[in-house]
């Protein structure tokens, strides 16, 4: 990634106070290929994700959030690249569903209380439609490369019933984020553990996450325990309900997952299909996961971003 001009750009976004937030000139503060970034946009982003993770604006929220919105903001412009290259649409309905899903069913309610805190709606929906045809995008080019040995699932299946033994799933939650390295990781890792610990899992999620789960506050749902690779299960297995793990580092990713419930699962002839269903659900979608994570690091170290 080539970097130019940056010592501007972090004096607006590190100096950037409460009333420069709210009366900010609108002008291009970063060039991500051919995509540029304004200040509009940047002001947008920091009052949404604060608004959305029912934070107060205020100084200190402001000097926690800027830096990662604006790292945020030029992932988007690299998905949005992306996305056009390879000619993704998505339809209006499904930008819809996920606005209604994130505005608990109440749309017209959400927009007024955008309004009302001065946060341009149809700039989070662009932004929103991005995501999504992000997400299309991952499906499109790798869903041919996810395979599973179902063998394996079965055989694994088969020994615990077998056995008679029990099986558990555990209802997860997620919150993903990239660093650059080893000193960015260690200062996100205290970020992140330290917001956790003052304004809970998802509200933390809302604010900083970077992984398709977001929109619904990283909820997984119930997972299978034979779903998850030892690494993870090994980080979770003790955890009480609504404990966080350790961050598992996967790649350039810090991955923090949440216990929301667990539960014994017994398996029988009568339930095996549908827990193996289950299974290789799961799995496909940690693939996908791994897959976006991977695609945007690529894109990243391929791109020109220039600070103005």
């Amino acid at each position: 990634m080539i970097l130019k001009n940056i010592k501007i750009f972090f004096f607006l976004v590190f100096f950037l106070d409460f009333s420069e937030l709210v009366g900010l000139e609108n002008k291009i503060i970063i060039k991500v290929n051919n995509k540029i970034i304004t200040s509009y946009e940047l002001k947008n982003k920091i009052l949404s994700t604060l608004f959305l993770s029912n934070e107060e604006l205020n100084q200190e929220n402001i000097n926690k959030t800027k830096a990662l919105v604006a790292r945020s903001l030029i992932d988007l412009k690299l998905k949005e690249n992306e996305v056009e290259k390879y000619k993704i649409e998505i339809s209006e309905n499904e930008v819809f569903l996920n606005l209604n899903s994130i505005a608990n069913k109440n749309l017209e309610n959400l927009k007024t209380k955008f309004k009302n805190n001065n946060i341009d709606f149809e700039v989070y929906k662009n932004n929103l439609k991005t995501e999504l045809s992000w997400r299309k995008l991952i499906f499109f080019l790798y869903n041919k490369k996810i395979e599973l040995n179902e063998s394996e699932i079965d055989l694994e299946l088969k020994k615990i019933l077998k056995d008679n033994k029990n099986n558990f799933e555990f209802e997860l939650s997620e919150l993903q984020i990239s660093f650059k390295d080893q000193n960015d990781k260690n200062k996100i890792k205290d970020l992140i553990n330290k917001e956790i610990n003052e304004k809970g899992f998802e509200n933390t999620v809302l604010k900083y996450s970077e992984s398709l789960s977001k929109n619904s506050q990283g909820n997984l749902g119930w997972v299978n325990a034979k779903s998850l690779s030892k690494k993870i299960f090994d980080e979770i297995k003790d955890l009480q309900i609504n404990e966080t793990s350790d961050p598992i580092v996967t790649g350039n990713t810090l991955l923090f997952l949440k216990i929301n419930a667990k539960r014994e699962v017994n398996l029988n002839n009568e339930n095996y299909d549908v827990l193996k269903k289950k299974i290789i659900e799961s799995k496909k979608n940690q693939l996908f996961s791994m897959y976006s994570n991977s695609h945007l690091s690529k894109i990243r170290n391929q791109s020109k971003v220039e600070y103005k």
